[in-house]
């Protein structure tokens, strides 16, 4: 590794929110090496985010650079080709990659089977290292990118980034480019970020009767304009002042046309001043587009979008694996991730299983996801549901139209564990007070008083918050236990008398000792609070072994 010039990265870093994630990070890497999912020769680096508020994308961009360069030295670090993944952060819309990651979450369809976004990413990138000059690309860690990098020319100054020819639905959200085409291939005259239509229209950045625009996924840059970075970060003292967005902070600076308009844009003084040192460091510096017309981009950042992508709702479970959607029964239309080749509406949706030990005798409704879990003889999982990292006692069954997880947490003694349960479309930064917040259905108001968590400490300070913060989960010995607790007051919270007659007798049989006597002293913790006291250790241990009785 760091050698340069070599046919594929030097080095790969990947970018961690705290030294918890980045040790089960350091940790995942390894157990991806031993089972020789990942190529030997690049330099391997997990490097944290400095601790204190937010730095953001862009600011663990800067950090990154500043540790290539003490790690290498200047010399070196213009020799070498780098891929740097952003991963850090706790994955707030989809909890079950809190603890290990989006960029480690399974996927059913990729290079080979068992392969996780790493080995996807690496894979969509390999034939970049051998085009391109020293540098580096910056990659985000929950998109999958199908295109042809012969398309692709990474060889000018400055940065080049892929652009995506999307609807303008999707273009309102994303990084707009914004081109000339009387030249050949069409130069970019500026970027702009999530505009409004009527900018994408004063811009000239519309295509298509006004239906498309070319839209951003990831981007590279040379050493030059990574010393004009690290020029940046130098001046201010090696200290991020706030958070730092790679892409509307860094590539708005660039190309010919690029003015100051963006610099007040959503910004309070802070912002400002970032985005006005860091136009002046990138002032002048060119940015190249290259289009790439026959991609397919797939978002994997929400619960909905997971269960549509890995259950045949759409077609990137052919097109991940190389296919053509135009040779299977799809249609071409607009969906719920925008234009594209969708199922029939009659379609029967399968389930998906990733790394668990599911027996014959489970039932497994449509349109689910399970991973990293192992269930009993006889239970089930209802349709449109994403079961992570849970050991389901038989006969037990997962309801229909949720997220259910089992995490470890750090005790005093040892670990215990959480199960959270949400619907798959709650909004878990929803915020308000408890009658307000909604959860399952329910207003939190009502789920308190049904199922008998005190209202008065739903939320550590305030009588208001957010459904991440809220505590609702009770922690317990065992995974098991766990589980049961959890689903019991689910089973509650719907009057569903039955199934808590059925847990309850569960419970019995096995001794898991997971339903509540009256008055007994619960430890109830929020989401957010379980996954700041992850024990990720023990949760990668869970993994690990499921992961070896499925090979």
């Amino acid at each position: 590794g760091g050698q340069g010039g070599g046919g594929f990265w030097d080095v790969v870093m990947i970018t961690a929110a705290d030294e918890e994630q980045a040790a089960a990070y350091r940790e995942l890497l390894e157990w991806r090496a031993s089972l020789g999912f990942i190529p030997s020769s690049p330099d391997y680096h997990v490097l944290r985010d400095p601790p204190g508020p937010k730095v953001g994308n862009g600011g663990a961009t800067l950090v990154a650079l500043d540790f290539l360069r003490r790690e290498y030295g200047v010399a070196k670090l213009d020799k070498l080709r780098v891929l740097l993944i952003h991963a850090g952060g706790y994955s707030q819309r989809t909890p079950q990659h809190s603890v290990c990651g989006k960029i480690f979450a399974p996927l059913p369809a990729g290079p080979f089977p068992g392969a996780s976004m790493l080995e996807m990413c690496l894979a969509m990138l390999c034939d970049i290292p051998a085009r391109c000059p020293p540098g580096v690309m910056i990659k985000c860690g929950d998109d999958v990118i199908v295109f042809d990098s012969d398309e692709c020319d990474f060889s000018r100054s400055g940065f080049t980034a892929l652009a995506h020819r999307s609807t303008v639905e999707v273009a309102l959200t994303h990084g707009v480019f914004c081109l000339d085409h009387s030249s050949n291939p069409p130069s970019c005259r500026r970027f702009t970020h999530k505009p409004p239509l009527e900018r994408m229209r004063s811009y000239g950045a519309l295509y298509n009767s006004e239906r498309e625009a070319y839209t951003d996924s990831c981007f590279f840059f040379d050493a030059p304009s990574a010393h004009k970075l690290l020029g940046y970060y130098d001046a201010i003292g090696g200290k991020i002042p706030c958070e730092i967005d790679a892409y509307g902070d860094m590539l708005q600076a660039l190309g010919p046309e690029a003015d100051e308009g963006y610099l007040l844009r959503d910004a309070d003084a802070q912002q400002e001043a970032a985005r006005r040192g860091l136009f002046e460091a990138l002032r002048g510096t060119p940015i190249h587009a290259a289009l790439v017309e026959r991609s397919r981009f797939w978002h994997i950042g929400t619960i909905p979008e997971i269960l549509d992508h890995f259950c045949e709702v759409d077609s990137f479970m052919v097109e991940a694996s190389g296919g053509d959607a135009k040779s299977h029964d799809f249609e071409l239309r607009g969906g719920p991730n925008g234009l594209g080749f969708y199922a029939p509406a009659h379609a029967t949706l399968p389930s998906c299983v990733m790394r668990s030990i599911v027996p014959p005798s489970a039932v497994l409704g449509p349109r689910c996801v399970v991973e990293y879990s192992e269930l009993g003889e006889g239970a089930s999982v209802g349709g449109g549901s994403l079961v992570s990292c849970a050991a389901i006692p038989p006969g037990v069954a997962i309801p229909p139209g949720v997220l259910l997880q089992t995490i470890a947490i750090r005790r005093q003694e040892g670990f215990g564990f959480v199960s959270h349960l949400l619907g798959t479309t709650d909004n878990i930064k929803g915020q308000g007070p408890a009658d307000k917040v909604m959860w399952l259905g329910r207003s939190l108001k009502e789920a308190c008083t049904c199922a008998g968590i005190p209202e008065e400490t739903l939320w550590a300070d305030a009588t208001a918050g957010m459904l991440w913060d809220a505590r609702l989960f009770a922690v317990c010995a065992t995974r098991e236990a766990s589980l049961l607790s959890t689903l019991a007051l689910h089973a509650r919270l719907s009057g569903d008398a039955a199934a808590l007659d059925k847990l309850t007798a569960v419970d019995a049989a096995l001794g898991c000792g997971s339903s509540l006597p009256e008055g007994s002293i619960v430890e109830w913790v929020s989401l957010g609070e379980s996954i700041r006291g992850k024990d990720a250790r023990e949760q990668l241990r869970f993994r690990r072994e499921v992961d070896a009785r499925t090979a």
